[in-house]
């Protein structure tokens, strides 16, 4: 059996009592000085702990004042390929989807060039209203390729589609391409995220790849603004 190293063993310890809401979001946690006492390490290890989760979005600093539980939770980690669900879940928190629409059709012009397929190929269109714990979070509008899909029903989408791809259907999913944008809501969206017109939204359109290398899914996903954020760490190089 693997032995834990000291900063994995306060990482979970930390996790774990935000993820049974032992400490709530806003809750300030115990200072570098304390974990350091209570588990017997140095204060830069308790240090690059809190360091680490608060690029992984679950806590947040205010200068001079300590360390806090964020209230945001970061649903895109832009350094890993994890779905809506699997990210809320490593969070402890429950996915509900409110579907809008899925049918099948032919894929539109701007589906043929993103997925790379001809006019004569079926896709789903999928549309779904994601909520965190019954708040309302994100808009997400995807194609896949029926040929991948295979049959799409509520009870598919009422879960987790890349549950159903990988265990159901058996296709093994790699990697994907992001593309980042701020966007304002128009009437449409507002009314589908139960927000005012006008509010910004964090627009995400990617494309989805099996480990063949060949596209499956092109989705476009609009996150509410005030209850969402994304965080990545950024590697200096050397300039020479």
């Amino acid at each position: 059996m693997a032995v834990k190293h000291k900063h994995q063993i306060i990482k979970e310890y930390l996790i774990d009592r935000i993820q049974n809401k032992e400490i709530l979001p806003l809750d300030a946690i115990e200072s570098e000085n304390e974990l350091a006492k209570k588990f017997e390490v140095s204060r830069m290890t308790a240090r690059k702990v809190l360091d680490e989760l608060v690029v992984l979005g679950f806590l947040y600093r205010k200068h001079g004042k300590g360390t806090f539980v964020s209230d945001l939770p970061r649903f895109k980690d832009l350094q890993s390929f994890l779905c809506f669900t699997e990210e809320a879940a490593l969070k402890g928190l429950t996915v509900e989807n409110r579907i809008v629409d899925f049918h099948l059709g032919a894929p539109t012009p701007m589906i043929q060039n993103r997925l790379g397929i001809s006019k004569n190929k079926n896709v789903w269109y999928i549309r779904r209203v994601r909520c965190v714990d019954n708040a309302t979070y994100a808009y997400e509008d995807s194609a896949y390729i029926a040929d991948f899909f295979g049959d799409c029903n509520e009870d598919i989408l009422q879960g987790s589609v890349y549950h159903h791809l990988e265990q159901e259907v058996g296709l093994e999913i790699s990697f994907a391409n992001q593309e980042i944008e701020s966007v304002v809501a128009d009437q449409g969206l507002a009314n589908l995220l139960e927000v005012q017109k006008g509010l910004p939204l964090l627009k995400i359109s990617m494309v989805s790849y099996l480990k063949n290398g060949v596209p499956f899914e092109f989705t476009t996903t609009y996150y509410r603004s005030d209850r969402f954020k994304v965080t990545q760490s950024a590697f200096r190089t050397p300039n020479h």
